[in-house]
């Protein structure tokens, strides 16, 4: 079976860990089942198409976000993907993010006539995406949602659900034989410093737990755009004792990191799925956040500072995990795109 992605970024190769690990990770399990995969990479990584060394067909289309630019992305796109379809017919275009890589997708299905399936990735469902509201009720059909959460926040913007929903699963891979028996960090933040994320609510719940339980140590992996504001509102907080910023790391190095972890904790405004979650519960941390994503099914929610740094609380009153805790299985994840595929 041959498909076509269509993607606005792939992994550069497989050291290419923070790169959607999710979609390398489905990558992965389709190629184990000897899917014909083709991946049109609209923005990222550059370089020259075809079969690299980690056994994956990238077709990058030297768009580098340059808006201005797009339409020579698109050309090399659709120039792609007839070459692709002329050498064995491709079953169906599968895009990622309902933008540009959703446009493009529309348009290669029309000219080569072949199905168009669209998983929505983010943001791509929010109201500031004006053109959700001119979508016609059929395009339905054609989505794939990740979680609950994500099919709400589509519905609530354009009056829309998307007729399947699909969320990631942890590769075999990635699923520790063991848990290591002690956990030197208390509470794990993971994700980009920017605002969606809302590190300044993190910092306030942290606030409100040393305040119950002093000497609590916490760690913060990523980097972003607030890095210094939080840094400067830890140090107003009184946290800088207790808190690690660790800046952005491999894939690998942070699920180690959340190996020594006993919570993570996560306060953002969105998350389409929040694959952070899967991860963290894979590896043994108790999973606290707001009510985003699939959050509720990997643990404990609450909208306010003071409803998280209680759940905090309570869950690190509780031996630490000896067992990973896996909701969902990327074997699962591909083999419900394969359903939808015809496969």
């Amino acid at each position: 079976m041959r498909i076509i992605w269509i993607t606005p970024g792939f992994a550069a190769d497989a050291q290419d860990s923070t790169c959607i690990p999710p979609l390398y990770l489905l990558a992965q399990e389709f190629t184990r089942l000897g899917i014909d995969l083709h991946i049109l990479a609209l923005e990222y990584p550059p370089g020259k198409g075809g079969t690299r060394d980690d056994g994956f067909a990238v077709y990058p289309c030297q768009g580098n976000n340059r808006p201005w630019l797009r339409w020579r992305t698109f050309y090399r796109a659709r120039y792609f993907a007839q070459q692709i379809h002329l050498e064995k017919k491709v079953r169906v275009v599968h895009s990622f993010w309902l933008g540009p890589a959703w446009v493009v997708g529309r348009q290669i299905s029309r000219r080569l006539n072949i199905p168009l399936l669209t998983t929505l990735m983010g943001q791509d469902v929010l109201p500031q995406n004006r053109y959700l509201k001119r979508l016609a009720p059929g395009i339905a059909n054609q989505l794939v949602a990740l979680s609950p959460f994500h099919q709400n926040a589509l519905e609530k913007t354009c009056g829309l659900r998307a007729a399947h929903e699909i969320p990631w699963g942890i590769a075999g891979a990635d699923i520790p034989a063991q848990l290591p028996a002690e956990r030197p960090i208390d509470i794990l933040g993971v994700g980009s410093l920017i605002q969606v994320k809302n590190w300044v609510q993190w910092l306030e719940v942290l606030r409100l737990i040393n305040e119950k339980q002093p000497g609590v140590q916490a760690e913060l992996i990523g980097e972003g755009p607030q890095l210094n504001l939080l840094k400067q509102q830890a140090e107003r907080l009184g946290l800088a004792q207790h808190l690690t910023f660790a800046g952005s790391l491999p894939r690998p190095e942070v699920l180690e990191r959340m190996r020594r972890s006993k919570v993570l904790l996560h306060t953002g405004h969105f998350e389409s799925f929040g694959f952070v979650f899967a991860e963290g519960a894979a590896n043994g941390c108790r999973v606290v956040s707001t009510p985003v994503g699939a959050a509720p099914a990997f643990g404990v929610c609450s909208e306010t500072s003071a409803g998280l740094a209680a759940a905090v609380l309570q869950v690190l009153a509780q031996p630490d995990l000896q067992k990973p805790r896996v909701v969902y299985r990327m074997e699962d994840t591909a083999a419900a795109y394969l359903k939808l595929y015809g496969g």
